[in-house]
């Protein structure tokens, strides 16, 4: 690990992968805790897009709201539906720690594009999804707007690290 900098670019990128983790980890604990407790409309932003495309696709806010008291079989489909999702989000982001802390912090080229290329995986999910809730005339502006951070993040992350890398070994051959 020798050249490892944590106020460097690599460092910052080892930093925003994370960090990205870190917000994988807080998800996939929040949404579900709330979801299991209060049922689909529960959940601290959104059962799947946002909030109130969801609300849209179920009918209205209130009818979301009431699903567990009026059709607790489909809420609990939706619950579900979303833990399963959040345990997928668990396993990414124990491993997208793991491969930063391991791979990444010691330089290691596989490490970045390895994190980047899952952090990325799930945007033709997304664009299914959109695509899917616009058939259907639910408002996807809102859900769409809040899906960039999570496709910015780890670009701009993967793009510090290159260059981080790169400095790295330039210092290291003089």
């Amino acid at each position: 690990m020798i050249g490892f900098r944590w106020r460097s670019l690599l460092g910052a990128s080892v930093i925003l992968f994370l960090l990205y983790g870190a917000a994988n980890v807080l998800a996939a604990l929040v949404v579900p805790t709330a979801l299991i407790h209060g049922g689909a409309g529960a959940s601290p932003g959104a059962v799947v897009l946002d909030a109130d495309s969801d609300a849209y696709l179920a009918g209205g806010k209130q009818v979301i709201d009431a699903l567990r008291h009026d059709n607790p079989k489909l809420d609990t489909l939706l619950v579900s539906s979303m833990v399963s999702m959040c345990s997928q989000m668990m396993a990414f982001a124990i491993v997208a720690i793991l491969v930063t802390w391991f791979a990444i912090r010691r330089g290691k080229t596989w490490g970045l594009w390895a994190v980047t290329a899952a952090a990325l995986a799930q945007v033709p999910y997304y664009v299914a999804i959109t695509t899917m809730y616009a058939t259907q005339g639910a408002p996807i502006g809102r859900g769409l707007a809040g899906l960039v951070p999570l496709y910015v993040w780890p670009l701009i992350a993967l793009a510090l690290g290159l260059v981080g890398m790169r400095q790295m070994q330039l210092s290291r051959a003089r």
